[in-house]
């Protein structure tokens, strides 16, 4: 019972998590969007973009632009600016505070959070998209390992498997797609990241491990892999910007469950953080949580 919810919940450190989390589904105030993060995604773009809102994208902020302690726009990576009357930042909050702001609005507080709290651990995810019929599988699979296996610089004694069965639009009839999330160790992949080729090959190996691991399980599997993609942690610090590869910010522990942060900065004015960054527990729900709060704000 002890490994189930160790394992089922990522190891947190307090039983009342578990409790909201089947809280919160019970009151049906949290579920899985069909069509997963990108349907989500798009539904408040067009929303929106219906409501008069424009969105760039391909436009990575390169620079906060500060006049008199006043943030006044931002500066994009190929040079152009974007001037405003206030500028709001979801980004990620290392990035943010210590590039785009060049560390000049801090206090101890805030180099507190960046020095000592722990941040959601680094993770590669392997996903597969197979022609094989999962459906009559549980959603969600641990399973343990007869002997450890070394990933991504970790010891591994069981994987996370998940299927997304459920969602009709993520996969062809009798098609699934699996997803694996494994921890792994950012400054492993770092040094193999100093040669290219070599940083392809253990991705390859990863996946071709993982895979022999499932052939154990569901025997036949490994001739029905039809598509592999491994993410690394470089990945999400590529794609997103994410400090230490840390898909969700800060870790949510006893802690800093329920500690205040604020999303102002010391000395800086026209300017606040909203997101994952100013809200332990990472994901979605802080940046909806914190994005409607400063909107109030506002208006």
């Amino acid at each position: 019972m002890r490994e189930t919810f160790l394992q089922g919940f990522g190891g947190m450190d307090s039983i009342v998590f578990l409790l909201l989390y089947l809280a919160l589904q019970n009151m049906q105030s949290a579920g899985y969007p069909i069509g997963g993060s990108l349907a989500l995604a798009r539904a408040i773009e067009q929303r929106y973009i219906r409501l008069g809102g424009e969105i760039h994208y391909e436009a990575r902020v390169e620079r906060i632009l500060v006049e008199h302690d006043r943030a006044v726009g931002v500066r994009l990576h190929n040079g152009m600016e974007h001037r405003a009357g206030r500028v709001i930042s979801a980004a990620d909050g290392h990035a943010t505070i210590f590039e785009m702001l060049e560390g000049k609005y801090l206090d101890d507080e805030i180099r507190g959070y960046y020095a000592t709290w722990p941040v959601f651990p680094p993770i590669i995810q392997v996903s597969l998209g197979v022609a094989r019929d999962f459906s009559s599988e549980p959603p969600h699979i641990s399973l343990p390992l007869r002997d450890p296996i070394t990933i991504g610089g970790v010891t591994q004694n069981n994987l996370d498997l998940k299927h997304y069965c459920y969602d009709p639009t993520m996969a062809p009839p009798g098609k699934s797609v699996l997803t694996l999330w494994i921890g792994s160790d950012l400054a492993y992949w770092k040094e193999i990241a100093t040669d290219h080729e070599r940083y392809e090959e253990v991705k390859r190996e990863t996946a071709e491990t993982i895979i022999a691991q499932l052939e154990k399980h569901f025997p036949g599997l490994t001739k029905q892999v039809e598509v592999v993609d491994v993410a690394t942690p470089l990945t999400y610090e590529r794609y997103a910007g994410l400090w230490r590869g840390a898909i969700e910010g800060w870790l949510l522990t006893s802690q800093t469950f329920g500690s205040p942060m604020r999303t102002t900065l010391p000395g800086l004015q026209n300017f606040s953080m909203v997101g994952q960054w100013v809200s332990p527990g990472g994901g979605l729900p802080p940046v909806a949580q914190t994005g409607r709060a400063m909107i109030q704000a506002l208006c």
